[in-house]
């Protein structure tokens, strides 16, 4: 097998073309996980080792290395290995991008023709994932099954959220869920944690609401700070002026509040126009989806401005600071609503 020319293997698919093909029974000689969740990364990675491998082989079949901690000599001889037992066997390499693409060839080389009875997943973290338009990207996408797992969409976590729950009988309310949902991000492993703090305080047959989110959720304060861009986008001054409030007597500042506010409404902008929002926040676009016909462009022109100018007076530390955000507020809650005249 060594010295074979490499040769093209597929082209990328969708996470869930893969599952369909593992529950067919199908697998790829080699596979390539990437993209921004590392959570879904790894649950990828052991659904085909449980699918290729039986139950019993799971510990001596599969063999996981590492580019970042290995040279690619010692990789090259663990592949060339054939199992003691069974005939199936399954290689792990993570942080493949650590190699030259010259490396990698050479993995490649090793792996053509394609043998049915092994595998290899080839993994990057999502802090180490190569550029969209290098060299290293191109071949791992071109020569191998590449799937891109990017940030869980807003439907996508509700059902995940809502069949954790129904698996001990929990109900959720609607404006919990969306809490939940919020906070995840489009961070399946996050979520999953979050989630299983809820059913381990509410207990089986129980119902989330609101409240319990708020005492149980690591992040419920950013959802706070939406929720009063949201109160703001509405021109709805009392429940403004309230949460902003409750945000401040929870230790929040004003120029930390300024700051969210300022992402909030740069980001919508950006939504509303279709443009990207940046690689980190790509799955949540759809949180600013009804808020976007809030808003003239030239309006939210002017609300970042009116930001920028508000930041600036509380670093010149003018006082009293509460007063720099209230004006701001009353300032956003003043404009007419999109449409409401001419």
């Amino acid at each position: 097998m060594t010295g074979a020319t490499a040769v093209v293997y597929f082209a990328s698919v969708t996470p869930n073309d893969l599952i369909k093909e593992l529950d067919k029974g199908r697998f790829k000689p080699v596979y390539y996980f990437y993209g921004p969740e590392d959570y879904r990364i790894k649950e990828a990675e052991k659904a085909v080792v449980r699918k290729f491998l039986p139950k019993s082989l799971l510990k001596t079949n599969h063999t996981v290395l590492s580019a970042s901690k290995q040279k690619i000599d010692d990789i090259i001889n663990e592949l060339s290995v054939f199992p003691m037992l069974g005939e199936n066997q399954i290689f792990t390499i993570s942080d493949i991008q650590a190699f030259t693409p010259k490396d990698i060839e050479k993995i490649f080389n090793l792996l053509s023709p394609p043998d049915p009875s092994r595998v290899v997943i080839m993994t990057s973290p999502s802090a180490k994932t190569p550029r969209k338009k290098s060299k290293m990207l191109n071949m791992l996408t071109s020569k191998a099954a590449a799937v891109e797992f990017g940030k869980m969409t807003g439907d996508r976590s509700a059902k995940k959220v809502l069949a954790m729950l129904k698996e001990h009988d929990i109900e959720i309310e609607p404006e919990a869920l969306d809490i939940l949902i919020m906070l995840g991000g489009g961070d399946m492993g996050g979520l999953i944690s979050e989630v299983n703090k809820l059913i381990d305080y509410i207990g089986s047959s129980g119902r989330v609401k609101k409240e319990d989110v708020a005492r149980i959720a690591s992040d419920y304060q950013i959802f706070q700070v939406y929720e009063l861009a949201d109160h703001v986008a509405r021109r709805d001054i009392d429940k403004s002026l309230d949460t902003l409030g409750f945000l401040m007597r929870k230790g929040e500042t004003v120029s930390r509040l300024l700051f969210w506010l300022s992402e909030h409404f740069i980001d919508l902008y950006l939504v509303k126009n279709d443009k990207p929002l940046s690689p980190g926040k790509a799955g949540i676009a759809w949180k600013y989806k009804k808020q976007t016909a809030l808003f003239t462009n030239g309006q939210l022109e002017n609300i970042i401005r009116l930001i920028s100018k508000a930041d600036t007076a509380a670093r010149d530390n003018v006082k009293p600071e509460r007063m720099i955000i209230e004006k701001l507020i009353f300032e956003i809650c003043g404009m007419e609503t999109k449409g409401s005249h001419g």
